[in-house]
């Protein structure tokens, strides 16, 4: 009798409580239908296969398999929230990077999610995580080290070098050892084409899959340039110098392969150089060094010789100034040895020394 009472005292007052209750009832039903992130995810990897390239849809299916569905992967997308997504990143604090590199998928996926209706907009749980600080890597070889580099190249490619143990095939038993035979770890010469392609690295500064993709039309050898129509970055013209294009020049032109650097399969590039360039580094006593260290020190070398980012940029390939900016400290450096020789040239004059060689050139 009360809760009559009440219900007609707010049709009274021009509540309508049948509504209110359907209207429950409708959010309720809309909550069941509603999709996980799990069961989401699939249509967005979709959506990035008609926007991204093949190793970002690989590495985005990666993280999504291995990092996100395991912990948020049952939470219904319109209710994920920054908790969520927190808790996430927390459980992955020892490894900051993959933490980082999972956090920006899940942002990617949340505003798309918006985009598409299955999230309301401007909602994006990911926005209050803060990301966590990363160490850069940098790694630039020394003089001596490119000097070691190029000998244990000649070595490779001449005589061969032993694989390193991480890669030497071990017996799975004491019987197989017997069997195995002496000869399995001898060196041999190394696939000539992936020595070339690991000096070419350090002589371009460009990106492994950029130089192993590269086709004879790419190249322009009269004007010393390449122009790549699929890099990270999207089209790219790239200046070559003499040294490089030398190098280009001397490669073998297999038949019915358009590319510089030719694999087994025919037709096909060549497409890794890992084996070779571990037993390479090994020798060279540099076994700390990544393929991608090379492209760094062609940027350190680079900015030693006194060029600006920009012109740095340029010929990494950067789209972003930003991405350029973590060589300043080396501009800076050689703008400090610079200031240095002239000041000591000018101080030489001052004092009616002879003037010493600054090796500088005002372009």
């Amino acid at each position: 009798r009360d809760r009559a009472k009440k219900t007609l005292g707010d049709v009274a007052s021009g509540l309508d409580p049948a509504a209110e209750r359907a209207a429950g009832q409708r959010a309720h039903r809309e909550r069941l239908e509603a999709l996980t992130v799990a069961q989401l995810v699939p249509a967005f990897l979709d959506h990035c296969r008609a926007h991204c390239k093949p190793a970002t849809v690989k590495e985005y299916k990666r993280i999504f398999k291995h990092d996100i569905v395991p912990m948020v992967g049952s939470h219904r997308v319109a209710e994920l929230t920054a908790k969520h997504v927190a808790a996430l990143h927390l459980s992955m604090r020892k490894h900051k990077y993959s933490a980082n590199r999972a956090l920006a998928r899940l942002t990617t996926f949340c505003s798309w999610a918006e985009r598409v209706g299955e999230r309301a907009r401007h909602s994006n749980p990911c926005s209050d995580v803060k990301s966590y600080t990363e160490n850069a890597k940098e790694r630039f070889l020394s003089t001596e080290e490119i000097q070691r580099l190029g000998n244990a190249l000649r070595v490779a490619e001449t005589v061969g070098l032993p694989p390193p143990p991480e890669l030497q095939m071990k017996p799975k038993s004491e019987a197989t050892a017997k069997h195995r035979p002496k000869s399995a770890d001898t060196p041999i010469p190394a696939n000539p084409f992936a020595v070339a392609a690991i000096r070419f690295l350090l002589l371009s500064g460009w990106r492994e899959g950029e130089a192993l993709s590269l086709k004879w039309t790419d190249i322009d050898f009269e004007r010393q340039f390449a122009t790549l129509g699929d890099t990270k970055t999207g089209r790219s013209i790239r200046a070559l110098g003499p040294e490089a294009l030398s190098l280009l020049k001397e490669l073998p032109r297999l038949a019915k392969s358009p590319y510089c650097f030719p694999g087994a399969k025919p037709g096909a590039h060549l497409k890794e150089i890992k084996r070779v360039w571990y037993a390479v580094r090994l020798a060279a006593g540099i076994k700390d060094t990544r393929l991608h260290d090379l492209r760094h020190t062609f940027a350190s070398v680079a900015a030693g010789e006194g060029m600006s980012l920009q012109l740095i940029g340029s010929l990494l390939g950067h789209a972003r100034p930003e991405t350029t900016r973590r060589y300043a400290h080396l501009t800076e450096d050689a703008r400090v040895s610079a200031a240095g020789k002239v000041a000591g040239s000018i101080a030489a004059q001052m004092s009616g020394q002879p003037q010493p060689a600054t090796g500088l050139s005002i372009a």
